[in-house]
This record gives C-alpha cells, structure tokens and sequence, in this order.
C-alpha cells in the first residue's frame, strides 16, 4: 500500500525530476525536433509551391505547343490552297496556249490550203488557155499569133471568170 500512498518527498521529487526531464528534453530533444519538423514542413511546402509551378509551366507549354500545332495546320492549309489555285492557273494557261497553238496551226493550215487552191486554180486556167489555143488554132486551120493568143486567153478567162 505504500506504492498507493506515496510519501511527499517521493512526490516532490518526482515532480522536481519530470520538470528537470521537460526542461532538458525541451532544450535538448524538443527545439531541435520541432526546428527539423518546421524546416521540413518548409521544404514540403516550397516543393509543392515548384510543382503547381512546374504544373502551371508545363500547362503554359502545353497550350503554346496546341497553338503551335494549330497555326501550323492553318499554314499547311493555306500552302496547300495556295498551291491549288498555282496548279489550276498553269492548267489554264496551258490549255490557252494550246488552244492558241492550235488556232495558229489551223489559221497555218487554211492558208496553206488557199495557196494550193489557188495554185490549182492557176494551173488549170493556164492548161485552159493552151487548150483553148489549141482547139482554136485546129478549128481556124492555121496558127494564131502570140497577140491572137493572149486575146483569145483572156477573153476565155473573162467568160470563165464570170461563169464562176
């Protein structure tokens, strides 16, 4: 019964020896641990502050890479569209050319078929002319003279010329 009933000294004591303890343990043990537990709930903190940052940096990043991609899609198009519209003037101007070409090759063509008609035409008024010469000098029974002749050509030419 005496662990019961203490004695006042006992007591004296052993409260004298816990403050002794706290004191010295508030010295010793409690300022450092309570100094490392608020540095290290510093370095937390200041580790949490870098991620949202990091976080808000890599957000930022991320945005300007979307507007990157964006204005990249925008100048791809506008290239393409810009080559579009290069490729349908040089397929106009070519078919214009050609067309022109063609033109000039069937202006070229007609002309050269003109002269030759023309020539053809020469050619039969001439055979004409010596065959009127011919049948004439037969018909009269001599021959005709070259000023005979040339009245006799154009006078044929004349009514042939008409006739056409």
């Amino acid at each position: 019964m005496e662990l019961l009933s203490p004695a006042l000294g006992t007591i004296f004591w052993t409260a004298l020896t816990f403050v002794l303890l706290l004191v010295i343990l508030r010295k010793l043990a409690w300022g450092p641990l309570l100094a490392m537990l608020d540095e290290r709930e510093t370095k937390i903190r200041e580790s949490l502050e870098k991620a949202d940052a990091a976080q808000k940096e890599t957000e930022q990043a991320l945005a300007r890479n979307q507007e990157m991609v964006e204005q990249a899609k925008k100048e791809a198009q506008e290239l393409l569209s810009k080559s579009r519209k290069a490729a349908e003037a040089s397929k106009e101007e070519i078919v214009q050319k050609a067309h022109a070409e063609a033109t000039k090759m069937i202006d070229k063509a007609k002309k050269e078929i003109d002269g030759e008609r023309e020539k053809a035409v020469e050619e039969i008024r001439s055979q004409t002319a010596e065959l009127s010469v011919m049948i004439a000098s037969k018909l009269i029974g001599k021959s005709l003279s070259a000023e005979d002749h040339k009245d006799i050509i154009d006078s044929s030419l004349k009514k042939m010329v008409g006739t056409n």
